[in-house]
C-alpha cells in the first residue's frame, strides 16, 4: 500500500508486503499459514474477533486440542514484535479460554492454566483457607515480579482508605513466609483477597470498555455522545395448523433417527439432526433447502454431493465454526446419510412445498410497518442462513414495495433493474444503507462482526441463535457509541411452543436478557446450544437452567 492506493499482488507474494489485511479464515489454510510464518517478522499483528482462537471443546470437553486459529496464533506470537487481540466475548464457556488468549501475550511462568483456573475459584470463596491465601499470595508475587509492584496508593482503595493498613497487607502478601498472612485479621484477609483479585494478568493485559463505563464517561463529561437505551420486544408467533403438524413430524424424525443410531454413530447423526432443527427454527424454506441437498446426496451416494450446502449448514449458522473444521463437518454429514430415510425426507419436502406463506414472514411485515410508523426509517433484519435471507428478499421483492439490500458471506447485494442481484463491496453496502438507499438490510451473522451502523435504530431477529451471545453481537452493530437514536428497538421473532422459545422466555424473565449486556452469565449462556441440542435430539422435554 502506498498512501491510499491499493494494488493486487500475486497470491504467493502477498506476505512480502509491508501492510496486510486478511481474513482469519484465509490465514488458517495451511498454505497461507506457512507463508505467514515464513515472512519477515511483523511489527504488529492485530487479530479481530480473537475469541475464535480457542480449544475445540471450549476447554470443558474431552477434546482439548487448539483449533487451527489458536495453533496459528501460538506460532505467530514469536514472529511479531507486537500483538493485539480484539474481542467482545473473551470467555464463552470456560476461563481457560481467557488463559489461552492471555498466554499469547505473555504470562508469568507461575500462571499456568491450572493455576489460572484455581486462582479464580479460590478468590470467589467466601473464606479461603490459610493454605489458599498462601497460594493466592504466590501468584500475586509472580504478577508483581512480571508487571511491576502494586503501589500503596492503589491498595488504599481496598483498605478503607488507610495507607497504614494497605502497607501492612502488601507486606503480608509479599512475604515468602506464611506467618504474616496468618496473623491478618478477618477484615484484612478480605481486603487482601480483594487486592489480589484486582491485580492479576487479566488486569495488566486487558483494556475493557463496557456500556456502563461509557455511561460514566458521559456523566463525567469525558465523552459528549450519550449512550442509547434499549427497548426489547418479543413476538411469539402461533404456527398454523399445517405448520405445527409439520413441526411435530420433523421433531419425530429427528428423535427417531437419532435414537436408532448406536452410541458411536450418534455424533454424526446428532450433528445433522441438529442442523435440521436449527434451520427449521429459522424458516421452513431453509429446512427444505438442506433436505433437498441431503436427498440429492442419498440418490447419488457420493462425497461431493454430500458437501452440497455444507457452507450454509455450518458456517452461516451459529454452529461454532472454530470447534469443527470443514472436512470434519463434511465427513459427519456424509456418515449420517446412511441413517436417513429417503421416503421420509421426500415426504417432508412435499409438505413444506404445500405450506401457505410462512406465518413468521407475515409477522415480520407487520413489525417493519410498526417500526416505520414509529419513526425508524431503517431496520436490519438478521437471520442465520443465506437460504432464509434469500427467501425473505424474494418474498419482499414480489409483494412489498420496499427498498431492500442484503449482506451475507457473499458480500453486499443490491437488486438491479433486470431483477437480478448484484454483488457490491462491504463499504459500498454500508454507505448505501447509511444514505437511505434501502429501508431494510437483510443480513446473516456475517454482518454481526466488524460492521457498525450507528445510524440505524432498529433490529429484527428473524430467527434466534441457540447461543444468546450471538444475538448480543447482532445488537452490537447498532448499540454503539454515536448511535443517533436515544432508544434502539430490538424485536425478536419466535415460533411459540418450542424448546428454543421456552429457553428464551426463562432467560428474559430471570435476567432481562438483551436489555442488559450480560457479563458473569456469559459462560452459562454459551453452554445453552449443547443443552438445547441434547434436548431436541431426544424426546421433547423442558430444559432446566441454573441462572441467577
Amino acid at each position: 500500500m502506498r498512501g491510499h492506493d491499493w494494488q493486487f499482488v500475486d497470491s504467493d507474494k502477498w506476505h512480502t508486503q509491508p501492510f496486510v489485511i486478511a481474513s482469519s479464515q484465509l490465514m488458517r489454510r495451511e498454505s497461507r499459514t506457512e507463508q505467514l510464518l515464513k515472512a519477515e517478522p511483523w511489527d504488529i499483528v492485530v487479530l479481530d474477533e480473537a475469541h475464535h482462537a480457542r480449544r475445540r471443546s471450549g476447554g470443558v470437553g474431552p477434546d482439548m486440542r487448539p483449533n487451527k486459529l489458536l495453533r496459528l496464533m501460538r506460532s505467530l506470537k514469536d514472529h511479531t514484535q507486537g500483538l493485539m487481540l480484539l474481542t467482545a466475548t473473551p470467555m464463552q464457556v470456560d476461563p481457560i479460554e481467557v488463559w489461552d488468549l492471555l498466554s499469547l501475550l505473555g504470562l508469568p511462568s507461575e500462571w499456568t492454566e491450572n493455576a489460572f483456573r484455581r486462582f479464580f475459584n479460590l478468590v470467589e470463596q467466601p473464606s479461603p483457607s490459610p493454605e489458599a491465601l498462601d497460594e493466592l499470595a504466590r501468584l500475586f508475587q509472580s504478577a508483581e515480579q512480571h508487571y511491576g509492584l502494586v503501589s500503596a496508593e492503589e491498595a488504599v482503595q481496598f483498605c478503607s482508605g488507610s495507607r497504614l493498613r494497605a502497607n501492612r497487607i502488601l507486606r503480608a502478601l509479599r512475604d515468602v513466609a506464611d506467618l504474616p498472612r496468618r496473623q491478618l485479621e478477618h477484615t484484612d484477609r478480605k481486603a487482601a483477597i480483594a487486592l489480589v483479585r484486582a491485580n492479576t494478568p487479566v488486569r495488566r493485559l486487558v483494556s475493557r470498555h463496557t456500556r456502563e463505563l461509557l455511561r460514566k464517561y458521559y456523566k463525567a463529561g469525558q465523552i459528549t455522545t450519550p449512550i442509547a437505551d434499549r427497548v426489547v420486544k418479543d413476538e411469539f408467533i402461533h404456527m398454523t395448523i399445517e405448520e405445527r403438524e409439520l413441526y411435530k413430524q420433523v421433531d419425530e424424525y429427528i428423535s427417531n433417527t437419532y435414537n436408532r443410531a448406536s452410541a458411536k454413530e450418534r455424533t454424526a447423526v446428532g450433528f445433522v439432526m441438529t442442523i435440521y432443527r436449527r434451520r427449521l427454527a429459522s424458516s421452513f424454506w431453509a429446512l427444505e433447502e438442506t433436505l433437498r441437498g441431503h436427498l440429492e446426496a442419498m440418490k447419488k451416494g457420493n462425497d461431493e454431493s454430500a458437501r452440497r450446502g455444507l457452507d450454509n449448514d455450518v458456517f452461516d449458522s451459529e454452529v461454532d465454526e472454530e470447534l469443527l473444521d470443514t472436512d470434519e463437518a463434511a465427513a459427519l454429514e456424509h456418515e449420517a446419510l446412511t441413517f436417513e430415510e429417503r421416503s421420509t425426507v421426500e415426504d417432508l419436502i412435499r409438505r413444506i412445498q404445500a405450506l401457505p406463506p410462512d406465518s413468521k414472514l407475515e409477522k415480520l411485515r407487520a413489525v417493519l410497518k410498526e417500526l416505520r410508523n414509529a419513526g425508524y426509517d431503517r431496520a436490519m433484519v438478521f437471520t442465520q442462513y443465506t437460504d432464509t435471507m434469500d427467501f425473505l428478499r424474494d418474498q419482499f421483492s414480489r409483494n412489498v414495495p420496499i427498498r431492500l439490500m442484503c449482506y451475507s458471506g457473499r458480500g453486499g447485494e443490491i437488486r438491479s433493474a433486470d431483477g437480478t442481484w448484484q454483488v457490491i463491496s462491504r463499504d459500498d453496502a454500508k454507505r448505501r444503507f447509511r444514505d437511505g438507499q434501502a429501508e431494510v438490510l437483510l443480513c446473516t451473522d456475517a454482518a454481526a462482526e466488524g460492521l457498525n451502523f450507528q445510524f440505524c435504530g432498529a433490529i429484527v431477529n428473524y430467527d434466534m441463535p441457540w447461543n444468546p451471545m450471538r444475538v448480543e453481537q447482532r445488537i452490537g452493530r447498532i448499540d454503539r457509541l454515536g448511535q443517533e437514536n436515544p432508544l434502539i428497538q430490538i424485536v425478536n421473532l419466535h415460533y411459540d411452543d418450542t424448546v428454543e422459545t421456552d429457553v428464551y422466555r426463562v432467560l428474559r424473565n430471570r435476567i432481562g436478557l438483551f436489555e442488559n449486556v450480560v457479563g458473569r452469565l456469559q459462560p452459562i449462556l454459551s453452554q445453552l446450544p449443547q443443552r438445547i441440542s441434547a434436548t431436541v435430539l431426544t424426546a421433547r422435554a423442558a430444559i432446566k437452567l441454573k441462572v441467577t
